[in-house]
């Protein structure tokens, strides 16, 4: 039964935007699963009242897709705890977001040990065990950077997860940029911005930031933040920084912000290749248990990839139709699997990008482009822009110069984007349609 939280988790992976996977479901621990009934701990309290308030329709949904007699659904506070309740408040490990967190929102696979290394990403994966280690050879700050789904969480997890193993009782901060405004927004609005500050500047020994990029155009956190890194640098504490821009390219930064960033040590992640891949396949079909031949390994290891999460969704696949249909581990499961989860050969341009979204709001080529500010033009222009940059492999300047916009728009449009499908499902249902029939064009069906 426990195949069934995997295919339901899968499933809600494919349909929510990738933060808000990351944060709301991928924590759920499912600590029983039979046909009457799925127990679903939950770290703290706010992480389960957020659950049932915002998301249970939807998982209840996709469990019904799995199960024809859907079993109820049950959410329960973790009863993991690092240390007993009379530890002093001193010693907490982990005090992120909007109330204190466990080391349990680490996730389990994300360990120095997992990760594969390759030319791709050996030197982001060199620092970062620097880093956790507290090895000297460097100043205290790392910025990642690297495309959606190359492995910038699973290194800066790794750190905090080896820092509290060699160190307990440290005090380690793991939140997104998302998470660390809304927390400030909280404080300045209940007038505890003092204890804001310390938690940030004093009660803590290492800060994991994630997805600063997020920070564009908030300038009020950017100023917190930046007072907060001077005050952590110069008591020599360690911070970790990850975004899919290098700092020179985030939109909206402050000039001191992004100062702070490009004076990091810079690790960049790009897409693995052939070997790195292959070693990928052997690492999670071990721990996931498959005995695959040689043949559907490098076949896998074979396909095109930009995500690494989306080998490991079909591998994952690959486990459950093993478990609940039976089915023999060949290259012909590989291959079935392979057209669900994985992109096809054929390239998407962004002229392609860009003759899809004009057809399906109804502009012309020149309206794309033009310096309209019009929300009829400005909109789809924005879609495209965001499109082209996580279906082709061209920088923000090609990108720029096919849309005649400069560095920065591009960015603040990407941004805009992510931003609004945060907010809006009709954005989130476009994207989602635009990005299907992208899909299917690259595997040689009209879109």
């Amino acid at each position: 039964m426990e195949s069934i939280w995997i295919q339901v988790k899968g499933e809600l992976q494919s349909q929510l935007p990738e933060n808000i996977f990351r944060m709301w479901i991928d924590p759920l621990d499912p600590a029983q699963v039979t046909e009457q009934e799925i127990i679903l701990h939950c770290p703290n309290l706010f992480f389960l009242n957020w659950i049932k308030e915002k998301y249970i329709p939807l998982i209840s949904e996709t469990i019904a897709r799995f199960q024809p007699h859907p079993p109820q659904l049950t959410l329960q506070l973790s009863n993991h705890r690092p240390f007993p309740a009379e530890v002093p408040r001193t010693h907490q490990y982990i005090l992120p977001g909007l109330e204190r967190r466990e080391p349990g929102r680490f996730q389990g696979g994300f360990t120095f040990d997992q990760f594969v290394t390759g030319p791709s990403n050996h030197f982001a994966y060199l620092a970062s065990l620097a880093l956790a280690s507290e090895q000297n050879i460097y100043n205290n700050a790392l910025y990642l950077y690297s495309a959606n789904g190359l492995g910038k969480t699973h290194l800066s997890q790794a750190v905090g997860r080896h820092l509290l193993t060699r160190k307990p009782q440290a005090k380690v901060l793991y939140l997104s940029a998302e998470e660390f405004t809304q927390e400030m927004v909280v404080s300045l609005k209940s007038n505890r911005m003092e204890n804001f500050k310390e938690k940030y500047r004093k009660n803590c020994d290492f800060l994991l930031l994630e997805e600063i990029h997020f920070l564009s155009g908030k300038e009020t956190t950017q100023a917190e933040l930046g007072y907060t890194l001077d005050t952590l640098l110069n008591d020599n504490k360690k911070i970790i920084f990850t975004s899919s821009f290098l700092p020179k390219d985030l939109s909206r930064i402050g000039g001191k912000l992004k100062s702070q960033f490009s004076a990091a040590l810079l690790g960049g992640i790009e897409p693995p290749d052939f070997e790195t891949r292959l070693g990928i396949v052997e690492k999670k079909s071990a721990l996931l248990g498959l005995d695959l031949e040689l043949r559907v390994k490098e076949y896998l290891a074979d396909q095109p990839l930009t995500d690494i999460r989306q080998l490991e969704n079909c591998l994952t696949s690959m486990k459950a139709q093993v478990m609940l249909l039976n089915q023999p581990l060949d290259l012909e499961l590989a291959e079935c699997l392979v057209q669900q989860h994985l992109p096809a050969q054929r390239e998407i341009t962004i002229p392609d990008i860009k003759n899809l979204v004009g057809r399906y709001f109804k502009i012309t080529p020149e309206e794309m482009v033009s310096k309209s500010r019009r929300r009829t033009h400005l909109y789809p222009r924005n879609l495209s822009i965001y499109l082209s940059k996580q279906f082709t492999n061209q920088t923000c300047e090609a990108i720029g110069q096919a849309f005649n916009r400069d560095y920065s728009s591009i960015i603040h449009a990407v941004n805009a984007v992510e931003k609004s499908m945060k907010k809006n499902n009709e954005v989130s249902r476009q994207i989602n349609y635009l990005t299907s029939k992208l899909e299917e064009f690259s595997q040689g069906r009209a879109a």
